[in-house]
């Protein structure tokens, strides 16, 4: 999940814009924020004073506390109609908390602190779950995102602008939910590294010239060892040799000549292997 590192500022300052707005939409922000239960403490034990219920701690709870919290919320005779446990600042139900420390048992022991920390970052492991991620690396639609965290906050909108539950009202537009998306995706974008564009570098070959000359060396020393123009040369000098020295004298030249032929070939032949290497 995409955050910056500890010490260095908000860790989850890339999705901090939706967090703020669920804390909005979820009215935890209105009331007492991360410590904030259903329906503004009304189920803790039923008593209401000026529209506030009693009040807890829950940002100094153990999780196990929380879940016996939960509970408890859950046994309220006059919870029976929403049936739900929602605590914190994102409305974290006791199924959902149980889900999410089955899935990361290390990172969420029951004694670890149901703290402000801790319920930013349960909220963003919801996000990763729903798709953000997907989302910020080009791999889901934002239609599909939006549709998603309708599904796992009620208060936010469908793509119909409804709420995603029968008798849940969407507290915002899909349009502002989609202003937020963008601010996220440009935080998201600001926090990747920069992308050098790869330039090609050039080859070095093996100039053509230099074919070309031993190419011309080779033909010089093939016009010298192959036409008429030197049988008849030779021909005219042999005449007054000792047949046994001219015999001697022509094989050293026929073997010269062979062997300059099959040095210049040689030599083209590695110059095209070279140049054949280089441009692969």
């Amino acid at each position: 999940m995409t955050n910056v590192p500890k010490g260095a500022g908000d860790r989850y300052f890339v999705y901090r814009p939706l967090l703020d707005l669920i804390g909005f939409t979820e009215g935890t922000d209105k009331g007492r924020g991360y410590n904030e239960t259903l329906a503004y403490g009304r189920m803790l034990d039923g008593k209401v004073t000026n529209g506030k219920g009693p009040t807890v701690e829950l940002v100094s709870m153990t999780l196990k506390e929380l879940d016996a919290l939960q509970t408890k919320m859950l046994s309220d005779p006059d919870n029976k109609k929403l049936n739900s446990s929602a605590a914190g600042r994102y409305q974290i139900v006791r199924t959902t908390a149980r889900a999410i420390r089955k899935a990361l048992p290390d990172r969420y022991p029951m004694t670890r602190k149901f703290d402000a920390d801790c319920q930013d970052e349960m909220a963003c492991y919801l996000l990763g779950v729903r798709g953000i991620d997907k989302y910020l690396a080009g791999r889901l639609s934002e239609d599909a995102l939006i549709d998603n965290l309708a599904h796992e906050w009620a208060s936010l909108p469908k793509l119909d602008g409804k709420g995603a539950y029968a008798g849940q009202h969407a507290a915002i537009s899909v349009d502002r939910l989609r202003n937020c998306l963008s601010e996220i995706r440009n935080r998201h974008a600001k926090g990747q590294p920069v992308r050098e564009v790869a330039v090609e570098v050039e080859k070095p070959v093996v100039p053509a010239q230099v074919e070309k000359e031993v190419r011309q060396k080779t033909n010089w020393f093939t016009s010298i060892f192959s036409g008429t123009g030197f049988l008849g040369a030779l021909g005219a000098w042999a005449a007054g040799v000792d047949p046994v020295k001219l015999l001697i004298i022509v094989a050293v030249v026929i073997v010269a000549g062979l062997g300059f032929l099959a040095l210049g070939e040689w030599i083209i032949s590695r110059i095209k292997s070279i140049q054949r290497a280089i441009a692969a």
